[in-house]
């Protein structure tokens, strides 16, 4: 078994344009090894894309999550967020606190209360910020193709293709709704950060400052870009258990 350890049960929480589909390489390395993986998709993306997303907010990404703990009865969970999902899996786990064993954000955003992602990262690398486009009723929304050249950047034509196929914009309450962390941080569960190295979305010292927001969290680094569990998954993989067995 990789890492040497118990199995373990995660649950691996998509960032903003992407679903469950994200995980398939790094779910599959896992799960090699004796781990159990669950990848659930949010509201409003990949097989759940056709579902109304207008009134989408953080608390219905929670209640996507909630429901997958509750049903499949899952407990001592390492709760993996990855990049917009730096926001939801610390709610998820104020909400279900009986059911969180540990939570791991992923080239993840670590807002503080009251903070949005788009004040969290003010100043986004230059492939970021020319995908982003305001319409003229303000709505933000986000050209895809640019978007993936900045979140696969270290893939393969074939794997920004597989990405590009698949992605879909972010509900606005992704960028604009604020974040809370202090009611997560009082629980006092086990936190970890698992930073790319070379992620062209944010740079590694802003991962290191949100690893720093989190009280005692492990740390690991994988050279990869963004989207690291599609490009490097058994990197990712090994990471996430270093971080999770710690």
């Amino acid at each position: 078994m990789v890492g040497g350890g118990r199995p373990m049960t995660f649950v691996l929480v998509h960032g903003g344009g992407h679903g469950g589909w994200c995980w398939q390489r790094t779910a599959r390395v896992l799960r090699h090894h004796g781990h159990e993986v669950w990848t659930p998709t949010l509201t409003g993306f990949g097989e759940r894309h056709h579902l109304d997303h207008g009134q989408v907010t953080f608390a219905t990404f929670v209640t996507d999550i909630g429901a997958v703990l509750e049903f499949e009865d899952l407990h001592d969970v390492v709760l993996v967020g990855h990049s917009m999902s730096g926001v939801v899996v610390p709610r998820v786990a104020e909400a279900f606190p009986g059911r969180i064993g540990k939570v791991v954000w992923m080239a993840a955003v670590v807002l503080n209360d009251g903070e949005t992602i788009t004040e969290a990262v003010p100043a986004p690398s230059p492939a970021v910020q020319r995908s982003f486009v305001l319409e003229p009723d303000g709505t933000i929304r986000t050209d895809s193709a640019l978007m993936i050249a900045a979140l696969v950047s270290d893939g393969t034509p074939e794997e920004r293709a597989w990405v590009l196929a698949r992605y879909r914009s972010y509900p606005q309450a992704a960028l604009l709704e604020p974040g809370r962390l202090s009611n997560y941080l009082e629980l006092g569960i086990p936190s970890g950060y698992v930073a790319a190295s070379n992620d062209a979305v944010f740079s590694s010292e802003l991962a290191r400052t949100f690893a720093s927001r989190l009280t005692g969290a492990q740390f690991a680094e994988v050279e990869a870009g963004h989207d690291l569990m599609i490009t490097r998954p058994a990197a990712t993989a090994a990471a996430l258990l270093e971080v999770s067995e710690a």
